[in-house]
């Protein structure tokens, strides 16, 4: 049994991965957690940007698509390098438009994406809304193919205990290869190192504080959800506009069991 306060967690769920549900509640009620379920049918009907609207919740395209290619590049070179190879390739596409695409290369094509996938993004944001009307400091939010590892709830509960709830964003599960760099700092007891620029590692595991999750609602409230970008780079634009700490884990507490073969692909399961 885990004793958890202070936070209210979400599971965002496609209703006809049986299996998935499954699992999750088996460990759910072991552990005696109280999650509620957010599937493709209840989810809030939020506002969607058309693919003519320039800027993605406030940041423009350059701006997300700088700090989705410094993700890429910490693939092989350290955070700080990829970090300076982006400003400098961001400032290179002010000098001509041809130099456009050394930026905006690492965005998707613009074109709207499968009903699925659209589900998702409104399914994610019912949860922070739903979250913030709990007045729980915390938020944490799991896709249904996040598989716990040992202890992983025990150790939400400590990292919430331990870490003040201002504006902050925890990773708290692996995802598309990326990894701590050598210029990335130290993991705490808890596992947490911040990354800058703050980004997202996926969205299958995600501690959210309430005031951060009220600045997100706040932008999509504004501009909407892009039709044409999956729910992880909205989330990774608004992490910039709203200046978040962000923090990811290393060993992670929740696996990506679509990533880890545990699972077929979300897709495949009709899901974004």
């Amino acid at each position: 049994m885990v004793n958890i306060s202070n936070v209210s967690i979400f599971i965002i769920h496609y209703s006809k991965l049986i299996d998935r549900k499954n699992y999750l509640d088996k460990i759910i009620i072991d552990n005696n957690i109280s999650v509620e379920w957010i599937t493709e049918k209840d989810y809030h009907p939020f506002k969607i940007t058309l693919i003519n609207e320039i800027n993605i919740v406030g940041i423009s395209p350059k701006m997300l698509g700088m700090d989705l290619g410094v993700n890429s590049r910490s693939l092989v070179f350290s955070r700080r390098k990829a970090r300076f190879q982006g400003y400098v390739l961001f400032l290179r596409s002010f000098i001509s438009h041809k130099n456009n695409l050394l930026t905006t290369g690492s965005l998707p094509i613009k074109k709207s994406l499968p009903e699925p996938q659209l589900e998702v993004q409104r399914m994610h944001m019912t949860a922070l809304k739903r979250g913030i009307a709990t007045k729980s400091k915390w938020i944490l939010i799991l896709e249904d193919d996040a598989i716990p590892t040992k202890g992983a709830f025990e150790l939400v509960n400590k990292i919430i205990e331990n870490i003040k709830p201002t504006n902050t964003w925890v990773n708290l599960n692996s995802g598309a290869g990326l990894k701590r760099t050598k210029s990335d700092p130290i993991p705490d007891s808890f596992g947490l190192f911040q990354v800058s620029p703050a980004a997202t590692r996926c969205v299958t595991a995600c501690l959210i504080s309430r005031d951060l999750a009220i600045k997100i609602l706040e932008l999509v409230d504004k501009h909407g959800l892009p039709e044409w970008l999956p729910i992880d780079f909205i989330l990774q634009a608004a992490l910039r506009k709203t200046k978040a700490r962000a923090f990811w884990q290393e060993p992670v507490s929740f696996l990506q069991g679509s990533e880890e073969g545990h699972y077929k692909s979300s897709l495949e399961g009709k899901r974004g």
